[in-house]
C-alpha cells in the first residue's frame, strides 16, 4: 500500500513539472533624448520606457554610460512603478559631461529587471560636443 501512495505521488509530481508553459516575456526597452549631441556645460534629458506585450511595466532600470562596450560611469538604478524613467544630466558640477568626454562615442546604456521577465536592455549613441 505504502509503496502504491508513493509511485502515485511520483507520477502527480512529474505530471506537474512539466515544461508545457510558456517562457517568460521579454521587457522592451526604448530610449529617447534631447539628442545623440548633448553639448557640455548645457543641461541634457533623456527617457527610459519599459514594455512587455506593449504595456507598461513596474521595473528596476540600471542606467549607465558605456565607452568601447564598458561601463564607465555609473548614472543610477531606479525603480518605477509605470515603466518610464525620466531625467534630466545637470550642465556642472560632478554629475555633468566632462570636457573631456567631447567627441567620444558614448553609449547611454539601460537595462530593466523585473519579477516574472526576461531582462531587457537598450542604448542610446551620443557624442558630447562643445
Amino acid at each position: 500500500m505504502r509503496r502504491a501512495l508513493l509511485i502515485a505521488l511520483v507520477l502527480l509530481v512529474a505530471a506537474g513539472s512539466g515544461t508545457a508553459g510558456a517562457a517568460a516575456p521579454k521587457l522592451a526597452l526604448v530610449i529617447t533624448a534631447q539628442s545623440h549631441h548633448p553639448k557640455v556645460h548645457h543641461t541634457w534629458w533623456y527617457e527610459v520606457k519599459v514594455t512587455a506585450d506593449g504595456k507598461p511595466v513596474a521595473c528596476k532600470i540600471h542606467v549607465q554610460m558605456w565607452f568601447g562596450g564598458s561601463s564607465v560611469g555609473e548614472i543610477g538604478t531606479h525603480v518605477v512603478k509605470n515603466g518610464v524613467w525620466r531625467e534630466t544630466i545637470v550642465a556642472t558640477g560632478p554629475n555633468a559631461f566632462p570636457p573631456a568626454s567631447v567627441g567620444q562615442p558614448l553609449v547611454l546604456h539601460a537595462t530593466a529587471t523585473a519579477r516574472g521577465y526576461r531582462a531587457g536592455s537598450a542604448g542610446w549613441n551620443i557624442s558630447v560636443v562643445k
